[in-house]
């Protein structure tokens, strides 16, 4: 491995894009970034935020280490190894395929760049264009010489990949061998290509060239895909605002407690002997006296000792963005919100809304998917993914990650008006078949139909989360940021205690875009109403209509009900359920149900 760089990536990247295991393509070469093992880490690069890294269960997080002076004079900070190591020469003519054992490629004294050694050492080589994947996040060269000769060999003949140039498909594509065999590249694509390419070689060469695994749970489900396919590389990434000394009205208490005291204790026996000392310190602990096993529970939770969820990590945030005057931290802080004014027609519907002048987030990388991706709220086909590891050590104490701050809008949602709603019987059909094809085919008859509280459950998220992309999709014509620029972060619940129902839609940037100003302008009084107005009157017409309003989930096994890119999806950048589980049919009258809708259309204005 050469300490000289060969590109560059932005920090954020790391965390989303080109992360530990995913191909970069640069200019001359094509290159795996290296597990995090081999990261050097300073305190400047340090990030804390405690209630991610009790979820994550790590003690702290690290950006990538950045890049310092000119290009061609700075050390490399990002260890990455070539991959994959089959070259092809770039001169028609010749087409060489081969690798560096092989010899035939030298690379260039001075540039980044390997040179065909059988053109007389003047023509480039580029990476060879397929790789075998799994599952389970292996990857693999192709197995060039194997698949030419339709089996193992000993052949050390030299190889070539031309283009026929007759269909432009990867039919055209042929791997000769100068003994005499071929074969299309095509024929690893069809109906047996995990035969065709055979078992998984189980290695992981993000960490190194000779890094194999032990075992591998998909051995025959490795298969060919493109160097630079979207499904080589999902990013499996956890997030938290920085809500400092933010948390549940019961942790809000105890973390004023005195900690020597919440050290010392360990179960309900303890907190019975510590409750008048800590009574006597804390008056408005009394009123927490018959929830002394929800505090308990928090306490454990806060040491690390009770693993967190999902819900954990949102309840604070959730209580935070509710209530800016108890929680805001003023002008020059990380978080600073206040409230708006809701339109009048909404009012019955939507509780409040508040203007998140300034949030700072953290993403952490939590590992990687291969082929499928780790499936978004409510499971799904890419659930059962396995999640392969960014470093070789399994109980390492850190992950990468990035700081990124912005400004949004926050939607509190009536939830009264969501259950009275969501128990109207036609809505209910309707969200049980969306849930019904997420169960597997065959296991179908094993499966226990969608429970009262499941349907509550989902239906309630669907209408969420058809909001957020709705109004995002208008916000992005309106306040000068991209689709891209604009997330959601859904707060859904059902769980008694612990309720939530709001949407948090907002940018988030490493650079100057987060916090330019033009989404919380929009938050105002005086544009709100006819905001959130026009949004859902848009959706209420589709430009596929009639059959994206059509649409129905059991006879198309999808999650999505009426939704479609001309109405309601986004970038899945933007989207933190993979443009799943939406349905404006749900949110608003359409053409073909006029009678499921949540918002009304009172709500938009027309009566």
């Amino acid at each position: 491995m050469s300490n000289k760089p060969v590109g560059d990536v932005r920090p954020s990247q790391v965390i989303t894009t080109f992360g530990p295991g995913a191909i970069v393509d640069l200019q001359t070469l094509s290159v795996v970034v290296a597990g995090i093992d081999e990261w050097r880490k300073s305190d400047a690069q340090r990030i804390q935020e405690p209630r991610l890294e009790r979820t994550l269960g790590v003690k702290c997080f690290y950006s990538a280490p950045p890049a310092e002076g000119e290009f061609n004079k700075r050390p490399g900070t990002m260890p990455s190894y070539l991959f994959p190591r089959y070259q092809v020469c770039s001169n028609a003519l010749c087409g060489t395929l081969s690798e560096p054992s092989e010899h035939n490629f030298k690379r260039h004294e001075t540039r980044p760049i390997f040179l065909c050694q059988l053109c007389g050492g003047k023509a480039p080589v580029n990476p060879a264009p397929f790789i075998v994947a799994c599952p389970s996040g292996h990857m693999d060269d192709f197995p060039w010489r194997d698949f030419t000769h339709r089996g193992p060999t000993d052949c050390k003949q030299p190889m070539q990949l031309k283009s026929m140039g007759k269909t432009g498909t990867v039919r055209d594509l042929m791997v000769k061998c100068k003994c005499g065999q071929e074969r299309s590249v095509g024929d690893a694509f069809g109906e047996n290509k995990h035969k065709i390419v055979g078992a998984c070689s189980k290695k992981r060469p993000w960490f190194g060239p000779d890094d194999v695994e032990a075992t591998c749970q998909h051995t025959d489900k490795a298969e060919t895909l493109q160097r630079g396919a979207t499904n080589s590389w999902f990013p499996v990434v956890k997030s938290a605002l920085s809500i400092k000394d933010a948390a549940t009205p019961v942790g809000k208490v105890i973390s004023q407690a005195d900690p020597d005291i919440i050290s010392e204790i360990n179960d309900l026996s303890d907190l019975s002997t510590y409750w008048k000392l800590l009574v006597k310190k804390l008056p408005e602990l009394e009123s927490y006296a018959s929830d002394r096993a929800a505090i308990l529970e928090y306490i454990l939770k806060n040491r690390g000792e009770i693993e967190t969820d999902e819900i954990d990590l949102l309840l604070p945030e959730w209580e935070a963005l509710r209530d800016p005057d108890g929680y805001s931290q003023g002008e020059r802080s990380d978080f600073f919100s206040q409230k708006t004014e809701v339109p009048e027609k909404l009012k019955d519907v939507i509780s409040s809304v508040i203007q998140v002048r300034k949030l700072l987030e953290v993403r952490a990388l939590k590992g990687f998917t291969r082929i499928e991706s780790k499936g978004g709220p409510f499971g799904g086909d890419g659930e059962e993914v396995d999640i392969a590891p960014i470093s070789r050590n399994p109980n390492l104490d850190w992950l990468p990650a990035v700081e990124v701050r912005g400004e949004g809008l926050f939607f509190e949602f009536n939830g009264e008006a969501l259950d009275t709603w969501s128990q109207n019987p036609e809505v209910q059909a309707r969200v049980r078949m969306m849930i019904m094809t997420i169960q597997k085919d065959g296991d179908a008859s094993e499966s226990l139909p969608p429970t009262e509280q499941d349907i509550r459950d989902k239906s309630r998220f669907i209408v969420l989360h058809s909001f957020a992309h709705t109004v995002m999709r208008s916000l992005a014509l309106d306040c000068g940021y991209s689709g891209s620029s604009i997330r959601e972060r859904i707060y859904s619940s059902i769980e008694d205690g612990r309720e939530m129902q709001g949407v948090l839609l907002y940018t988030a940037s490493p650079d100057s875009e987060g916090s330019l100003g033009g989404l919380i302008d929009l938050g105002t009084a005086e544009r709100l109403g006819t905001l959130l107005q026009n949004a859902l009157r848009d959706v209420t017409r589709c430009s596929s209509d009639p059959l994206c309003a059509s649409h129905e989930p059991n006879r198309h096994r999808s999650t999505n009900g009426a939704a479609c890119h001309a109405c309601v999806l986004v970038p899945e950048t933007s989207c933190e359920a993979y443009n799943t589980w939406l349905d404006r049919s749900l949110l608003v009258p359409t053409v073909a149900n006029q009678s499921l809708s949540f918002f009304t259309p009172k709500h938009l204005g027309w009566l």
